[in-house]
């Protein structure tokens, strides 16, 4: 009888184990998903933030090449104002 209840205690004990080790690996695979999703969301933020810069980059030199490029005088003296500030 104290034999079939350590064996039990042992079973438990080991299922116990199994238990936490699955709920372990749950909360590291959920932890990887959100890594990667949130990894995901930067590389796409980034290539649109590339994006808006390429066509940007590329609407200004049609511009110069037109002659039709100006200098927005106020944002470059805002841009300037705030650099010398260290704002």
């Amino acid at each position: 009888m104290r034999v079939a209840s350590n064996v039990m205690a042992s079973i438990q004990q080991a299922q116990n184990r199994d238990t936490r080790n699955e709920l372990n690996r749950n909360v590291q695979d959920r932890n990887n998903v959100d890594r990667n999703i949130l990894e995901q969301e930067r590389i796409s933020e980034s290539n649109a933030a590339q994006k808006a810069r390429s066509e940007k980059i590329a609407r200004i030199k049609e511009e110069l090449k037109n002659g039709t490029y100006k200098v927005d005088l106020a944002a470059t003296s805002e841009k300037m104002a705030r650099n010398l500030l260290n704002v």
